[in-house]
């Protein structure tokens, strides 16, 4: 449902969308008109094709929970040859990949950033990171990629990790907040560099340097939420260097104030109108309790 603000972007790039869901087409067309959704849905009531991708969720017991055999929440990238070629999948059922992670994957470019206010010194020199949230917004459970970018002049390096004894490698991290989720770091790939006239060889990073993290909210944040907005700070550490000389090391702190999309209405767990447009939430409940049952 998240990946509904990007659908254009991402059709945009060639790609089709698709969902696939263990209820039954009825289902599907009821939470399709209630949510505004246009992108296809999959009926799988048998898990055949749900098994087969190999992401059954295992927590739901067959004998335990009339919802046996829906997926786990994940995203996969599938070329014209069949070949996946990302995937997305988190150990928390709560958490979703935005659209601006998948136009990221597929080759295309994030809908909207915002960039962050940072504390530059006067002497700022020309290696300052450019730090923004990818995708303008957030919403709970939506993954988010905070970003520190660096355009590296050439002959220039930064250090990755692990750094020389003594330097300083390339980091983006975030304060702590108990409303904001924050993922493991993706750093790009390295290269090893050899020291002009000695044996030693460091990783380190060239030409245009991107940190990711990759963020979200949680419910407590939204109580946070100041004007429909949330605050988000942190700093970027690095050292540049070259075969001669290396620069001290550096540090920027950063803020952002993000906007914080609305609130999901409420899920298929007891009859609701939304808008006007009945999901029969209650009924396609219980016909799952009576799959169950008929197993």
């Amino acid at each position: 449902m998240q990946l509904q603000s990007g659908i254009e972007a991402i059709r945009a790039n060639g790609v089709k969308l698709y969902a696939l869901s263990y209820d039954e087409p009825d289902a599907l067309r009821d939470f399709r008109d209630v949510y505004g959704i246009d992108y296809t849905f999959l009926s799988d009531p048998d898990s055949e094709v749900i098994r087969q991708f190999g992401v059954l969720n295992t927590l739901i017991l067959e004998d335990d929970h009339p919802w046996h055999g829906i997926p786990f929440p994940g995203t996969y990238v599938i070329d014209t040859d069949g070949v996946i070629t990302h995937k997305f999948f988190e150990n928390n059922l709560a958490l979703r990949v935005g659209p601006d992670v998948l136009l990221r994957a597929i080759g295309g470019e994030s809908q909207e950033s915002i960039a962050a206010d940072a504390e530059l010194p006067d002497d700022a020199g020309p290696l300052e990171p450019e730090v923004y949230l990818e995708g303008g917004r957030l919403a709970t459970g939506v993954m988010c990629d905070l970003v520190a970018a660096f355009d590296v002049p050439e002959g220039r390096h930064l250090y990755a990790q692990p750094a020389p004894e003594g330097m300083v490698s390339v980091d983006l991290t975030v304060d702590d907040n108990p409303g904001l989720v924050v993922k493991n770091i993706q750093r790009p790939e390295s290269e090893p560099h050899q020291l002009e006239g000695t044996d030693e060889v460091f990783q380190v990073h060239h030409g245009r340097v991107e940190l990711r993290l990759p963020v979200t909210v949680n419910s407590g944040m939204v109580k946070q939420a100041t004007h429909g907005a949330v605050q988000i700070s942190g700093q970027v550490v690095w050292q540049a260097c070259d075969d001669a000389v290396c620069d001290v090391p550096q540090k920027r702190r950063f803020e952002l104030s993000v906007p914080m999309a609305a609130a999901t209405p409420p899920g298929m767990l007891a009859p609701k109108d939304y808008d006007g447009i009945s999901a029969n939430e209650a009924a396609h409940f219980q016909k799952m309790r009576e799959r169950r049952n008929r197993s």
